[in-house]
């Protein structure tokens, strides 16, 4: 009877190696969930809130998220600027991927809920200069379904990763044109304001760039430079949230804000084209 055991052990095993193996996404989802709502039933917030100034002249304000930020009330994303401003945050842009295999672990819950509340929302997926850049794209792809309304997809890049900037270009042109094939709109290009001088402005002229560059009063970079979105500060609290989260205004007013977005036109292909 022994072997029996053996045999049943063995199979229970392989079941559970089974279903973590392919189902490891709804686990981890399904557990950040109830480690979410344990915080929120058990944290007191803080009364420490503390104001940061805001740039003047926009009036279109969001806010980019991460799984870092482990509890966003996406039916309160408001702030006060250091002037007293209300400022009511609109967009958001959601991490939703990283190199060739990883996919953030708030993203599903992030993206969902900030649909659920009406936020316009863009998915940005972290590149890595030393992976396969097509491979970086199936990654994204197959995490996020974008559709009419929602921002172009996001590229971030922030680091060589001892990468040549031929290199570097050619893989984010790759990933580039991968997204642009698939969702019918050319991504957005992310980094800071000197990698996107000394690496990506000479070569991606027909992009826009949502540009970082923190604690300024104005937006210093070259008129060459398509920029849509200016991340100007990492200091941000919101009401009701002890974290601090990325700000983010846009370039344009409202027309021109629902002009960039997905439209019924674009031909977004399913993954298998």
């Amino acid at each position: 009877m022994k072997w029996w055991k053996a045999i049943a052990a063995s199979l229970l095993f392989v079941a559970v190696i089974y279903t973590v193996f392919y189902h490891h996404k709804q686990i981890t989802r399904y557990y950040y969930k109830a480690y979410r709502l344990y915080k929120r039933n058990h944290h007191r917030p803080s009364n420490a809130f503390e104001s940061v100034p805001f740039p003047d002249g926009y009036n279109i304000h969001g806010i980019d998220v991460s799984r870092y930020q482990e509890d966003i009330n996406w039916g309160k994303l408001k702030t006060v600027s250091k002037d007293g401003d209300t400022i009511n945050f609109t967009f958001a842009f959601i991490k939703a991927t990283e190199g060739t295999w990883k996919e953030d672990r708030s993203f599903d819950d992030n993206w969902e809920d900030a649909h659920d509340h009406h936020i316009f929302c863009g998915a940005y997926h972290y590149f890595l200069p030393d992976k396969d850049a097509g491979k970086q794209a199936e990654n994204f792809i197959s995490s996020v379904t974008l559709k009419t309304g929602d921002l172009p997809p996001v590229i971030d890049i922030e680091e060589t990763r001892g990468k040549s900037k031929q290199e570097i270009v050619a893989g984010v042109k790759t990933m580039a044109n991968l997204l642009e094939l698939k969702y019918g709109i050319k991504p957005i290009i992310y980094s800071n304001i000197s990698f996107i001088e000394d690496y990506l402005s000479d070569d991606f002229p027909d992009h826009y760039f949502w540009v970082a560059h923190f604690y300024q009063d104005e937006l210093n970079i070259s008129q060459e430079i398509n920029w849509l979105f200016w991340q100007h500060n990492d200091k941000t609290m919101l009401f009701g949230y002890d974290q601090e989260v990325d700000a983010n205004v846009f370039n344009g007013n409202m027309i021109e804000f629902r002009n960039i977005l997905l439209q019924s036109g674009h031909r977004i292909r399913s993954v298998n084209n």
